[in-house]
């Protein structure tokens, strides 16, 4: 899954990047997912899905429910016909998000029956749970409710996704996984990876300018970060 947020797909223009994209998966040994993350602007989900992206996120979840749902449908309808799956949020997830920030005081987990009935009411292929998870970087020790998530994995009609994942534990990702976490985000540590070698190279090469090389680098130390956590999940070889 290649995951663009919103504010990148602002910066390089929905077509230059989706056509970049779609180029490189066309040359992928395994199946690609272009998948716009955290958006909350219809009409950028609808350049997305005309431009190419397999999959998007609608995030209503700041809204009422009744808000959420109406928005959350009116997204699948726009993007069944062209064959673009969709993921919903409920719930309230702590923490900031391409410019989306919640604080401590206003996140507040998902109801396993309100999520069926989210599910159900808006049609969406990908559903992510409020479940104690945090985006960005936790402040302390998360407190996941796993209780929560078996609930809603197994009464769901819809694969569940994880959001929050940078800073858990292996124990928690797979623990997680199995009570039915289909998808995990790990956007921040994946940045991360990406901050910290840049560091590193002109650490070790301080009269370097040459921006091949230094991009060279951190694609393959990013690479090799997300190598890792596809091994942690068990998604490997598994295309």
């Amino acid at each position: 899954i290649i995951q663009t947020s919103a504010k990148t797909v602002k910066l390089y223009g929905a077509k230059p990047l989706a056509a970049m994209v779609i180029a490189l998966a066309k040359e992928a040994s395994v199946p690609v997912a272009m998948h716009l993350d955290h958006c909350k602007e219809i009409e950028l989900i609808r350049e997305c899905i005309a431009a190419g992206w397999s999959s998007v996120m609608i995030d209503a979840s700041s809204k009422s429910f009744e808000e959420n749902v109406a928005l959350t449908a009116e997204v699948v309808a726009l993007a069944r016909p062209q064959d673009v799956t969709v993921e919903g949020e409920l719930g309230a997830i702590v923490g900031v998000e391409d410019d989306i920030f919640v604080n401590e005081a206003d996140a507040h987990l998902a109801d396993p029956k309100q999520s069926v009935e989210f599910v159900e009411r808006t049609g969406v292929d990908v559903f992510a749970p409020a479940i104690g998870t945090a985006h960005g970087v936790y402040k302390g020790k998360p407190v996941i409710a796993f209780d929560r998530l078996e609930q809603i994995a197994a009464r769901v009609p819809a694969a569940v996704a994880i959001h929050g994942g940078t800073g858990l534990s292996d124990e928690v990702f797979h623990r997680c996984i199995g009570l039915g976490g289909a998808k995990v985000n790990v956007s921040t540590q994946i940045k991360h990876a990406f901050r910290d070698s840049l560091s590193d190279y002109f650490e070790a090469n301080p009269t370097d300018y040459e921006p091949v090389k230094v991009l060279a680098y951190l694609r393959e130390q990013t690479k090799a970060t997300v190598a890792t956590f596809i091994e942690t999940f068990g998604s490997a070889g598994t295309a």
